[in-house]
């Protein structure tokens, strides 16, 4: 039996890449914290709905705040070739694309739960840095803490974009 190699997908914060809807079509991304070493970080996400796979000129035309989702994801759609990466002459700058603060909400008592801060030194997923029990209306806007499956990014971006 003939052994396959498989080659190793190298990626590292900048990268931007391209994420199949399961509508068709694809989001944006570029991950901001995280490497193939730490198999995953934080990404920022984009639309519109891109009905083939973005080119480099959209990802000079993307800003932080046009992120429609900011997650923590695991990198199983890069590693597998389904998300595309996409080259980029674009400089990256860690400090343009900051660790945001994220909600986690009590499921035993939605009116509250907690403020979660990283540290913007992060590199991958990691742990917060500090905790803060609060009123649930003192979240409102702020990302949802967790970590994303790559099917789970699919789906929820999938969700935001089929309206367009």
């Amino acid at each position: 039996m003939k052994k396959v190699l498989k080659q190793h997908i190298r990626y590292s914060e900048g990268q931007w890449f391209a994420v199949p809807l399961k509508i068709g079509g694809y989001a944006l991304g570029i991950i901001v914290r995280g490497s193939y070493k730490t198999k995953g970080g934080l990404g920022y996400f984009f639309g519109p709905r891109y009905f083939e796979v973005p080119n480099e000129q959209e990802t000079w035309r993307k800003q932080p705040s046009d992120a429609i989702l900011i997650g923590w994801f695991g990198d199983l759609g890069i590693i597998q070739g389904r998300w595309p990466l996409i080259l980029s002459t674009r400089p990256f700058r860690r400090e343009e694309w900051p660790v945001p603060k994220f909600k986690r909400i009590d499921s035993l008592n939605p009116e509250k739960g907690w403020l979660v801060e990283y540290s913007q030194e992060i590199s991958g997923i990691g742990l917060p840095v500090r905790e803060i029990y609060c009123d649930a209306r003192d979240l409102e806007g702020l990302p949802d803490d967790g970590l994303y499956g790559a099917e789970a990014i699919e789906n929820v971006l999938t969700k935001l974009l089929s309206t367009e």
